[in-house]
């Protein structure tokens, strides 16, 4: 039977009552499902104050499970449809007592039959972004921060949900033109560097290794504004193609003083600044954590229309699911 986030968060707070308190949350996934739930590590590790949270990709979990994962430990696992590795991760978590929450495209997949409790997510060409993997992975933190902790942000965050379709929207319709001018310009760019800082770290991770790597088989290098200035902007000079994801939030300062370097020193970039698509929508005390839930939709926008351009189809693989690997 299927359950909303807050009913489970609820029967696992009973749960974890009886074991002595919740220690810690793992958010475990590969790949595109690895960024999207990073918007709930992120929230969990800002405000969470009486437990836990950290990441494992879904096969280095498998293989290197970390020594505290017991029976007071949550594991949020993701993954579309059931990643062979993913599916094991699950596996692992119940093995070693931990509570598992199985995120997935259906109540039919291989990772709804293994995870204790299932939430499912929408998908595909018709995606209800306010129902995304990134948007529940907020719903299942915001739930745990609230029963748990008494979160003083949880009605705000709740309210937030509501404006999340129109903004994603408006942000294709307002972006496209420059979005189209962008991939014509860069369509022939070999290597691009994604700049981002705090929740939207998951974003840049998701354009590059998901959008330009996977599905346009583009050179893409992930890099946080903050470590930028320690190394990385060495290689900064007037052709190298760039995007800056600024966020809005706590550490925009990481990304305005990116900004000002690539101002003085850089040519070839373009910015995607959540602050100027979400206009104030949602509450200041919680939009930092909603950054990544419409960027990433966003950021797969522009790179869609290179694939247009280029007549390189998001869906084209020489690998994956094709050779055994």
């Amino acid at each position: 039977m299927y359950k909303a986030v807050k009913e489970i968060v609820s029967e696992i707070k009973e749960t974890m009552n009886l074991r002595g308190g919740l220690k810690q949350v793992y958010f475990v996934a590969c790949g595109g499902s690895k960024a999207a739930i990073f918007p709930g590590l992120y929230l969990l590790q800002s405000e969470a104050k009486s437990f836990g949270a950290t990441t494992y990709t879904s096969n280095e979990f498998v293989h290197a499970a970390p020594k505290e994962l017991d029976e007071q430990c949550i594991a949020v696992i993701c993954s579309l449809k059931a990643t062979p590795e993913t599916v094991e991760a699950v596996k692992t978590a119940n093995k070693a007592g931990a509570i598992t929450i199985a995120m997935t495209g259906s109540m039919d997949t291989g990772m709804a039959k293994v995870g204790q409790y299932v939430v499912t997510y929408s998908n595909g060409d018709d995606q209800v972004y306010s129902n995304s993997n990134q948007a529940n992975a907020l719903r299942i933190g915001f739930e745990l921060l609230h029963q748990i902790e008494g979160w003083e942000n949880y009605q705000k965050a709740m309210d937030a949900y509501r404006y999340i379709d129109d903004i994603v929207m408006e942000g294709k319709k307002n972006c496209l033109a420059e979005a189209k001018e962008w991939a014509a310009k860069e369509k022939n760019e070999p290597v691009f560097y994604v700049l981002a800082s705090g929740p939207n770290y998951g974003v840049a991770y998701s354009m590059c290794c998901c959008h330009f790597m996977e599905m346009q088989w583009k050179h893409a290098v992930c890099l946080h504004t903050g470590e930028y200035f320690h190394g990385p902007f060495e290689t900064t000079d007037q052709n190298l193609s760039m995007i800056l994801i600024m966020s809005e939030g706590r550490t925009r300062a990481l990304d305005e003083r990116c900004l000002r370097f690539l101002n003085t020193y850089a040519k070839n970039f373009i910015v995607i600044d959540f602050k100027k698509i979400n206009k104030g929508r949602i509450d200041t005390a919680v939009a930092e954590f909603f950054n990544p839930v419409v960027l990433i939709p966003i950021e797969r926008y522009y790179v869609a229309q290179m694939a247009e351009i280029r007549d390189h189809s998001m869906d084209e693989r020489r690998y994956m699911w094709k050779v055994e690997y």
